[in-house]
């Protein structure tokens, strides 16, 4: 496996404390100049924040969760894009439904209160008394940490030098169902993995116990920065997809909104975007939305430390307790089907009418309890890898539709490079090699424990494999636990 402190060079301060200290949903930091009175913590002196399960009655008619997998394998069978959508809605509208916890002011979303998968790992290593059970709760929010596919990338491509100083934020989380699974099992003990390896390294692929149906694991991702004097903070917006394809980082649109902090624009505001570094007047007022159009949350002090030394370091920053931190993108996966199902939901001006990977028609399917912030955000699915839908194992690329379902903040910048994997994934069978060529299902059925089998653009993976999968031991999609080992031997 690539040995991260190996690869990276020490460039900087913040580099060095970027990778030991954190690794992924997106969200911009904004300052707040009006102070929300801290509610007192239960018992006086720690806050605790009690994870939520995910709601069984969100009042959307045909919606269910978990629904039945004869259910979704109908919806693949007859390409019923409609039902996928529409399901994905309803996964947004449980995630973000606001519940009765809160911390430092902020009334909690559902998926806030779920503990982050550094948080699980760690209870993992916990060995519980006799007749007692390790509780599922939280102290504070989960903390930030850089999206680790972006250093994992890097290193899969042989980069000379990872980049560690970024903008964009995540918090992997799990739900009650995925964290409960894997504090019962220790699934993040090196242990209890090695004892999946195959007993033939040769002809043999592990896998490990399989996550409940109830199970869903998330990557909200945010983007970092402060106002200006105006009380304005600038925010790469999506324009698109390029064409031809390319890598296509957030950095490189060109394209911006401005959030204000003082929630003081009109509703339903239509916006147009800035595309140049040096923008009129005019123009800024036509691209400045609220900053209330974004689910948001303010910075506790251990997350404004935490950015103040892992911020982009060229364009350095100063933040503090109670500024903004916005979400701009999120990865959910939930366990209803054997290669789980995938959707993925990013910011979005013009969220009636997104750019792809989204559409019209899928925002014309969004459901009218989705509301407020929540109803900023568009969506792309990938409950299969191509269409037709393929078998588990045994299926083919030929004659084949691609399925394109990336999030622009996340994956668009990745180049050809990240994909040069020798395991018979590359060269793609389909001829993608960007980041915004990519699948979810795809990329997340190569995650294994050592993490050598590395990344895929889109393209059909048999589970069975051996050409791919040959002495590896599978970790059921989930990078999230390759990315978080316990070394316990």
């Amino acid at each position: 496996m690539y040995s991260l402190s190996n690869a990276v060079k020490k460039t900087n301060k913040k580099t060095t404390v970027g990778l030991l200290l954190f690794s992924s949903l997106l969200i911009t930091t904004v300052s707040c100049k009006k102070e929300t009175k801290e509610t007192k913590p239960e018992n006086g002196d720690i806050a605790q924040i009690v994870p939520q399960e995910f709601p069984q009655d969100l009042g959307i008619s045909g919606f269910n969760f978990p629904e039945d997998s004869t259910a979704v394998y109908n919806w693949l069978n007859n390409r019923d894009t409609d039902n996928i959508t529409k399901h994905a809605w309803g996964i947004w509208a449980g995630l973000t439904q606001k519940t009765n916890e809160t911390y430092k002011g902020d009334t909690l979303r559902v998926f806030e209160t779920w503990m982050g998968v550094k948080e699980v790992a760690a209870h993992c290593r916990t060995v519980a008394l006799k007749g007692q059970e390790i509780k599922q709760v939280k102290t504070a929010r989960t903390q930030l940490s850089v999206p680790r596919q972006f250093t994992h990338a890097q290193l899969l491509a042989n980069k000379e030098v990872v980049q560690t100083n970024f903008q964009l934020f995540e918090t992997v989380s799990y739900s009650p169902g995925a964290a409960q699974y894997a504090i019962d099992n220790k699934i993040f003990n090196f242990s209890v993995l090695n004892s999946y390896k195959p007993k033939d390294t040769l002809t043999g692929i592990g896998r490990i116990k399989p996550f409940p149906s109830n199970a869903i694991t998330l990557k909200p991702t945010y983007f970092t920065g402060v106002p200006d004097k105006n009380g304005l903070i600038r925010i790469p917006t999506w324009p698109g997809t390029p064409t031809p394809p390319k890598a296509f980082k957030d950095t490189v649109w060109n394209t911006y909104v401005y959030a204000d902090i003082t929630n003081s624009q009109p509703a339903n505001k239509k916006l147009v975007p800035v595309t140049t570094e040096n923008p009129s007047p005019e123009q800024i007022k036509n691209a400045t939305c609220n900053v209330s159009d974004f689910i948001n949350y303010k910075l506790d002090k251990e997350a404004a430390d935490f950015l103040n030394k892992n911020e982009d370091i060229d364009n350095p920053q100063v933040f503090k307790e109670g500024d903004l931190i916005l979400l701009v993108a999120m990865h959910v996966g939930t366990k209803e089907i054997s290669n789980w199902t995938w959707q993925t939901f990013f910011w979005s001006y013009q969220p009636d009418t997104p750019f792809a990977p989204s559409s019209t028609a899928e925002a014309n399917l969004r459901p009218s309890q989705i509301k407020g912030a929540a109803a900023h955000y568009a969506v792309a699915t990938a409950y299969a890898m191509v269409w037709p839908n393929q078998p588990i194992n045994g299926g083919t690329n030929t004659n084949v539709e691609a399925i394109i379902a990336f999030n622009p903040y996340l994956e668009a910048g990745f180049d050809p490079s990240t994909f040069q994997n020798k395991n018979g994934t590359y060269p793609n069978k389909l001829g993608f090699e960007y980041g915004v060529q990519t699948n979810c299902m795809s990329c997340h059925a190569l995650a294994t424990v050592s993490g050598n089998v590395g990344y895929t653009a889109d393209q059909y993976i048999s589970m069975n494999d051996l050409s791919i999968f040959r002495g590896e031991t599978q970790v059921d999609f989930a990078w999230s636990i390759q990315g978080n080992i316990n070394k316990d031997q």
